[in-house]
């Protein structure tokens, strides 16, 4: 039986649910309602603790808690099941009409109080500072009582993690409160946001010795000694990065200080040495055979057995009880079922992000140096010779899926022509004939169209998709927390930053080695192309939008010599098949339908041609408003600069 870290709660017997429900009442309250409490409520000790499985419960009930930003993103604003943080970056846009990015005209400013977390954040790290303080009495083995208080510390550190990416400096606590009358000793001041990263980065030190290396297969979802390491690693990365590139304002905590940038840097590259020398762990199909790597790198996610030695820490998943949907919110328009689909669609500008696989770049050739357009006699002969990676991560104009394949075609052009915006058309039922007679439809079936439901940029998303899986309700895919690929390039990042170029390209061609991709020579290691590295291969992983922030390029003015920002009214960039009017048509190969015998592509942007608007992601944005909730509750806090 896989457990996950419900760790099947449903089985449970009564009495222990009880016992672990009342405990969760007594420790998660919010400020406001803990101060109606009184210490007399909490179950005793001696009655919560001396059974394991209501530990167990206790403990996953913890696991529960942490805000992973895994397949959907509920938090806040985005408190809803089908929005990821890919719309937020410059990965992908909505297509159906989806929130402010789909209905807002011309620009979407980001929100001041998106991705807020605070007082759930607080109380997860109060239910770990419960479990730490009452594990004394905890009826567990004593060679088992420092793994599991690990475990505790390592998702209170998770909770903080969080926090300080989002505000800075916040409360630091590590010890249960207690109302005794005194509500001012319960109100505690914004600690400095170096404090917040340097706590994570010494327990992370603290605990790992008291971690397992490795967990039995039913407890495979676990955390172990790596994820820790992991853990260390990625937050370390942030505050280099921050300290580098950011501001320094204590008055109102946040920001660290530069001098400290060196010391982050050489701790996440250590923490990532840590975890790819333990040798537990490989980068998933690293020598498959060239025809094999696109296939290859989309089963990583769906490969849980012990083959797939990449995974360092995931978010597990047991059917019938334990499920996602993904698939049945980003499968391609035709290809739904009972609603949905089309979500999160890529644009342009993260197609030509992957190189090719010579290591050119990647941007495609629709037009000659003339402004004539190219011919290209199927719509997949355009994306020959990309990087594997994108035909596993992007569903792509003409890529096979399930017993068809990916129909786009925005209309039709006669004499190499795009017609003119005046005579788009947006229904899918509308046919004309080619030059041979034949009739088709204007538009694929799979659009796209500036209006309804289909892609709006030309493509679909693939990476996670279960195109197997019967019902798309049902899917079982594990998330990726942390898995190798991001730690070998967090490694390079790292050394890049400190200098040490040998060290860096070795980290990020073995990368690029098992992509299928041309390595890198010491001339051509860049940070940017170690960023970009980054973007492609831990795309739609919920890492893009927060490595803009931290890098500090989101926003105008940016951090690395000036220039517009990433997110600095960014455009959503489209590609538009069209049949040629005059090659006529043939049948489809793979699922006999006709189709046009040529094609040409056009790009397009601005809010008339894709019906998106642009985002623009504010310089004040880097750290995200304090809630007046959260400051009324508590008056020690201070809010956040430009608020």
């Amino acid at each position: 039986m896989v457990l996950t870290w419900n760790f099947k709660l449903i089985l449970m017997k009564s009495i222990k649910y009880t016992l672990f429900s009342l405990l969760l009442a007594s420790s998660l309250v919010s400020c406001d309602d803990f101060f109606d409490i009184k210490p007399a409520t909490f179950i005793p000790a001696e009655n919560v603790w001396n059974d394991p499985d209501v530990v167990n419960s206790v403990i996953a009930e913890m696991y529960s808690s942490m805000q992973l930003e895994l397949f959907f993103y509920a938090n806040g604003f985005f408190d809803f099941s089908h929005v990821d943080l890919t719309y937020c970056s410059d990965e992908a846009a909505v297509s159906w009409a989806n929130g402010v990015f789909a209905n807002t005209p011309n620009v979407v400013i980001y929100g001041d109080d998106w991705f807020y977390m605070y007082g759930d954040t607080y109380k997860g790290i109060r239910q770990c500072n419960t479990f730490i303080k009452q594990s004394e009495t905890a009826a567990i083995e004593q060679s088992e009582k420092k793994s599991v208080v690990a475990e505790a510390r390592f998702i209170r550190a998770f909770h903080y993690f969080n926090l300080v990416k989002r505000l800075g400096g916040v409360p630091l606590i590590t010890e249960v409160q207690e109302y005794d009358d005194d509500l001012t000793a319960l109100q505690v001041p914004r600690n400095k946001e170096d404090e917040i990263w340097d706590f994570i980065r010494t327990e992370m030190d603290d605990i790992a010795d008291d971690l397992p290396e490795v967990r039995s297969e039913n407890e495979k979802y676990r955390i172990t000694r790596y994820a820790a390491y992991a853990l260390k690693s990625r937050a370390c990365l942030y505050a280099a990065s921050i300290a580098k590139y950011g501001k320094l304002d204590n008055e109102h905590c946040v920001g660290v200080p530069p001098a400290k940038a060196i010391s982050y840097w050489e701790a996440a590259a250590d923490a990532a040495e840590k975890v790819i020398n333990s040798g537990r762990y490989e980068l998933y199909g690293y020598n498959v055979a060239a025809e094999q790597r696109t296939e290859s790198f989309r089963q990583i996610f769906f490969d849980e057995s012990a083959a797939n030695k990449e995974m360092i820490w995931a978010k597990g998943y047991a059917l019938p009880d334990v499920k996602h949907n993904y698939t049945r919110y980003y499968v391609p328009f035709s290809f739904t079922r009972n609603g949905y689909g089309c979500s999160g669609t890529p644009t342009l500008e993260f197609v030509e992000a992957f190189e090719y696989i010579d290591g050119s770049n990647g941007k495609l050739n629709v037009q000659n140096e003339d402004g004539s357009y190219i011919k290209y006699g199927d719509m997949k002969d355009l994306f020959k010779d990309k990087d594997p990676r994108l035909a596993a991560t992007v569903c792509l104009p003409g890529d096979n899926f399930q017993t068809s394949f990916i129909e786009v075609r925005r209309g039709i052009a006669r004499g190499m022509q795009i017609p003119d915006k005046s005579t788009w058309v947006n229904d899918q039922s509308k046919t004309e004939t080619l030059a041979d007679g034949q009739e088709i439809t204007v538009l694929g079936k799979d659009g796209p169209t500036v209006a309804k439901n289909p892609t709006k940029t030309g493509f679909y998303a693939r990476k996670f998709l279960d195109e197997d899986v019967a019902d798309y309700n049902m899917c079982s895919n594990p998330w990726p927390v942390f898995r190798l690929a991001e730690i070998y390039l967090n490694l390079a990042e790292a050394k890049m930053e400190l200098g040490d170029l040998s060290a860096a390209k070795k980290a990020v061609n073995m990368v690029r080695h098992r992509a299928g991709i041309k390595e890198l020579d010491d001339m051509e290691v860049t940070l940017d192309r170690i960023r970009n590295e980054r973007r492609v291969e831990l795309a739609y992983e919920s890492h893009r939008y927060w490595d803009l922030r931290r890098w500090r390029i989101a926003a105008t003015p940016r951090a690395d010599n000036g220039g517009k920002g990433v997110l600095d009214d960014s455009p959503i960039t489209s590609l538009f098949p069209w049949a040629v009017y005059e090659d006529g048509t043939k049948i489809s190969d793979i699922d006999g339908r006709v189709v046009p015998k040529s094609y040409i592509f056009s790009r397009e942007s601005g809010y008339d041609r894709v019906n998106r608007p642009n985002k623009q992601f504010l310089e004040r944005h880097y750290y995200i408003k304090l809630s007046d909730t959260d400051l009324k509750t508590n008056p020690k806090l201070v809010q956040n600069p430009h608020f």
